[in-house]
């Protein structure tokens, strides 16, 4: 498992991180998402050889947010 933080652009309230954590948590290969609204971040936690970072993003993206990768 890799963890890997992912900086999110366009969360207005704290059920927005619901938004988000729900489908990252849904996917394969996703053991746990952690948003975080105050800080405007999320922390997945995930089977590389499931899912790659930019399917995380593009999760995201389809959720109606903007992820970037924080190296």
């Amino acid at each position: 498992m890799k963890k890997v933080t992912l900086k999110i652009t366009g969360m207005d309230c704290v059920s927005c991180a619901f938004n988000i954590d729900g489908p990252l948590e849904d996917a394969d290969g996703v053991k746990e998402s952690k948003t975080n609204y105050a800080k405007q971040v999320t922390e997945v936690t995930y089977d590389e050889a499931s899912i790659t970072k930019q399917q995380l993003a593009a999760i995201v993206k389809g959720a109606g947010y903007i992820a970037t990768l924080v190296e």
